[in-house]
Parts: C-alpha cells; sequence; structure tokens
C-alpha cells in the first residue's frame, strides 16, 4: 500500500526543523567547547598567578626557613582564593608547610572530582632570592568552583537554545503563512475552476515575489480561458442558433414559415397511426391556387410572393388550433384534419378555406388582387391507408376540381361542387 503524501507544509517544517535543529546543535557544541576552553585556559592561568602571588608572599619565611611564618602567610592567600590545599617545598625537597582546605559536604567532593577530571587544577612555582632557588609552591584549586561555573555556561547556552528554537517555530508559522498558505489558495482556486468551471476566481496578493507573481500568472490565465470559455459559448449558442435555423428551414417553408412537404407527410403518417387505433378519421385538402401564373406574368414575382402569403394566413385562420397547414411548392398547399367528426363537417371547412380565398386582396403596392383555389379532400380510411397514396388521392380531386374553372371544392371520388351553387354542393354531399 502506497503511502500518503507529505504535504507542503510538512515538507518544508520538516526541512526547516532538520536544519534549524542542525544549525542550533551545532552553534550549542561550538559554544560549550568555546566556553570549556576559555574556562579552562582560565583555570590554567589562574593556579599560576596564584602559584605565583603564594610565591611572593612566603619567600621572607622560606629564606629564613620560618615554618610557623610560612605556614600564616600560606594559609593567609590559599584559604580567601579557595584553594584545596597549598604546601612550601625546601631547596631540599622536604615540605615547610601545607594548607589543607577542611573536608567538603558529599556534593562538593563530587563536583571536586569531576573539576579534577575536567580542568589542570595543580600549578608550582619556584621560590628565589637574589637568584638563587630556596623552595618551591605547589598549590591544587577546587575543581568544583570552575565545574559549577561550567553549569552556569551550559545553562546560559540551554536558555539561548531554547530562544533560537522559539524562533525558529515562530519562522515556522511565518513560512505557513507566507509560503504555505498561498500556494494551498492557489491550489484550492485551481481544483474549483477545474471542477466547478468557476472561471471569476482570482488569487489574492501574496507576500512572496514567486508566489505572487504565480498568482498573477494564475489569474492571467483565468482571465484567459474565461474569455475563451465565453466566446466558445457565443459560438455554442450561434452554431444552436443556426442548427435550429437549418432544422426549422429542413421541414419549413421559407416563405410562408408553413411547414414542407416532407413535414406534413410526417404529420400526417402521426395522425394515420394515431387514428388507426382509435378507429377515426383523417382529412386531407389540397388546395391550389387558381390563375396563380397570370397574377405572377401581370404583376410580378412580389405581388405572387404576397398572394401566397395571404392564402397562407387565410387557410390558417379558418382551422381549430390543432389543424395542420403546409405548403407543398409553389401555389400549393395542404391542409390535415385530424381527427374528423364527419365528411359533412370537412366539406364545410374545405368551403370556408375556398369562400376566404376568394376574398379580394387589398394591397397598396399592387392595387386589388382577385383570386380563388380549387381544393380536393380525401379521407382516411375511405380514399387510401397510405399519407401519399391519401395526399395523391386529394391531389387527384383538386384537378378534377380545377377543371370546372377554379373556386371549387371536390371530393375524392365525388362530383365537383361550386361554391356558388347551392344546387351543386347538395350534388356533392350526395
Amino acid at each position: 500500500m502506497t503511502s500518503p503524501r507529505p504535504s507542503l507544509l510538512q515538507t518544508l517544517r520538516r526541512a526547516h526543523l532538520r536544519l534549524a535543529m542542525a544549525a542550533v546543535v551545532t552553534a550549542g557544541l561550538l559554544l560549550t567547547l568555546l566556553s570549556f576552553l576559555t574556562l579552562r585556559s582560565h583555570v590554567e592561568q589562574n593556579l599560576r598567578l596564584l602559584a605565583r602571588s603564594v610565591a611572593y608572599s612566603t619567600e621572607a619565611a622560606v629564606v629564613f626557613d620560618d615554618p610557623q611564618a610560612a605556614h600564616e602567610a600560606l594559609q593567609a592567600i590559599a584559604q580567601p582564593e579557595g584553594l584545596r590545599s597549598a604546601e612550601l617545598i625546601r631547596r631540599d625537597g622536604s615540605r615547610l608547610a601545607r594548607y589543607d582546605r577542611p573536608a567538603a559536604r558529599n556534593l562538593d567532593t563530587a563536583l571536586m572530582e569531576a573539576g579534577t577530571l575536567l580542568f589542570p587544577l595543580y600549578a608550582s612555582a619556584p621560590i628565589e632570592h637574589d637568584g638563587r632557588p630556596h623552595g618551591q609552591v605547589r598549590v591544587q584549586g577546587d575543581g568544583g568552583v570552575y565545574v559549577f561555573f561550567l553549569a552556569k555556561v551550559l545553562a546560559a547556552v540551554a536558555i539561548c537554545t531554547a530562544l533560537i528554537g522559539w524562533r525558529i517555530a515562530r519562522l515556522s508559522r511565518r513560512i505557513e503563512r507566507d509560503i504555505v498558505r498561498p500556494l494551498h489558495t492557489l491550489a484550492s482556486l485551481t481544483r474549483t475552476a477545474r471542477t466547478s468551471r468557476a472561471f471569476d476566481l482570482r488569487a489574492p496578493a501574496a507576500a512572496v515575489a514567486e508566489i505572487h507573481d504565480l498568482g498573477e500568472d494564475f489569474n492571467a490565465l483565468i482571465a484567459e480561458i474565461q474569455c475563451r470559455e465565453a466566446e466558445l459559448v457565443a459560438k455554442h449558442d450561434k452554431l444552436r442558433t443556426a442548427n435550429a435555423s437549418l432544422s426549422f428551414l429542413a421541414f419549413h417553408d421559407s416563405l410562408t414559415g408553413l411547414p414542407n412537404r416532407a413535414r406534413f407527410l410526417d404529420r400526417v403518417e402521426h395522425a394515420l397511426l394515431v387514428q388507426a387505433g382509435d378507429g377515426g378519421k383523417v382529412a386531407v385538402l389540397y388546395v391550389d391556387c387558381d390563375d396563380f401564373k397570370t397574377i405572377n406574368d401581370t404583376l410580378g414575382h412580389a405581388a405572387g410572393d404576397a398572394l401566397l402569403v395571404e392564402v397562407a394566413a387565410r387557410i390558417r385562420n379558418q382551422l381549430r388550433e390543432d389543424g395542420v397547414v403546409a405548403r407543398l411548392g409553389g401555389d400549393e398547399f395542404a391542409v390535415l384534419l385530424a381527427p374528423i367528426g364527419s365528411v359533412e363537417f370537412t366539406l364545410k371547412i374545405a368551403q370556408r378555406i375556398a369562400a376566404a380565398i376568394r376574398e379580394p386582396l387589398e394591397s397598396g403596392a399592387f392595387g386589388v388582387v382577385q383570386a380563388s383555389a380549387s381544393i380536393g379532400v380525401a379521407v382516411f380510411p375511405d380514399h387510401a391507408i397510405e399519407p401519399q397514396q391519401l395526399l395523391a388521392a386529394a391531389d387527384a380531386a383538386m384537378y378534377r376540381a380545377k377543371a370546372l374553372q377554379g373556386g371549387h371544392v371536390v371530393m375524392a371520388s365525388l362530383p365537383a361542387l361550386n361554391l356558388g351553387s347551392s344546387a351543386k354542393a347538395d350534388a356533392a354531399r350526395r
């Protein structure tokens, strides 16, 4: 199992702690060693000075070989200076006088023994008079004093080390504040921008120059991505609009906005499937404008287009909301009625459409345009059971209506009906 990767804060803290501890330990050892060597040198020099001082003070007693005076002079110096022992040796090697400090407590004894191991506690000096040697002074220092002094030095070093450690801890928190937190913020912003697509985020200013520059680069990158995202969204919306427009144009007439032949046949097929299951009937009306070519030739194509738009609107106005009107091409329209209650009702609708188209079209640009339409009607399942067949049956009925010189409604396989003659309408119903 792979162990989890350490965080940046953990990595920096570990590196910082190791470096700091190495520096503190090294500094502590160096200070301790330097203090010890300095103290050792001081002890040695101090003992030498004491030995010379004793030799100078006891010179007369040694020259005149006076043990009592020598002992008093020796004690007068050794006791105040805290010497452990001191002795005067004659020229022949015999002892003239000796001083020994009274027995100390166990702790003092231990400190003295430790001092003996750490410091040079013995020193000697010659006793001379008129250039001739008369004896020698030997002194032994008290190591406990120096051990105690060394302990105070070590305590001071320890306090300094603790202060340095506290300062390191403060610096570690500063590293977290100035380095880790800004980097964590950048990582969080990057993750949010990637997962939530939130490109309005911006990195705050940082105290460290490199991290601040990284944040500025991040902000510039996010701004560029936001700009590209906006461009992509705009292009997507444009493509979606274009696709919707192309889809509309694929199934609708560009002039009238009505469904085209393909869309109309699709609606007819759907209506036939529904009504075939319910046992209902479907009617298809085939509408063709009469003399449309003459209007185009005499008044122009603009007038013809205006007439087609008006015919489409008039047909739409005669139907219910569920009625479907389509432009099949040229001046030909088709109407889908589904379901129908009766054939008679369908003929009435066809008559209303023909009457509406026959109303004059008044235009400020073309004047009054008189139009009419021939309409063929076919019913499912009476005349056909397929969409193409049903439309073909209505188309054939329309041609029979057109043969009657316009303005007629003809049912498939039934006689033609002239809307202006009620007798012909009755014949069409029969």
